[in-house]
């Protein structure tokens, strides 16, 4: 028997069946225990701020985003589903290539924002 799920908008309410494998699917998606992480996100989130200061560039929160955004941008992602698949990634010889491509994108997005920060003076610390 398929579940029904309400969706309102401004002005209807409409219901969508599920069919079985939908509902699987769904129910799957909402455990707890499976997550799905981007390990090139990962990675750009373990190196922003180190690249950040060798740039010389401002660290603040806004700055950082910024390149962050910029560089996740213009990366492939790769994703894994579990803790296990992220250790995997980490012994996976190419884990060295995805930190070289990541620190490249981190470099190329610090130069873009050094250029033309979006921040306002007052935000800088």
């Amino acid at each position: 028997m398929a579940e029904e799920i309400k969706r309102e908008d401004s002005s209807n309410t409409a219901s969508i069946k599920l069919t079985p494998h939908q509902q699987r699917v769904q129910d799957a998606l909402a455990d707890r225990h499976i997550n799905v992480f981007n390990v090139v996100e990962i990675i750009a989130h373990e190196k922003v701020a180190d690249i950040m200061v060798r740039m010389e560039m401002c660290t603040c929160s806004k700055c950082a985003c910024d390149v962050l955004a910029i560089a996740l941008n213009s990366l492939p992602t790769k994703y894994v589903t579990s803790d296990a698949g992220k250790q995997y990634i980490q012994l996976n010889s190419y884990k060295r290539q995805f930190e070289t491509d990541v620190e490249i994108a981190l470099m190329k997005a610090c130069l873009t924002v050094k250029e033309s920060p979006n921040h306002k003076e007052e935000d800088i610390k």
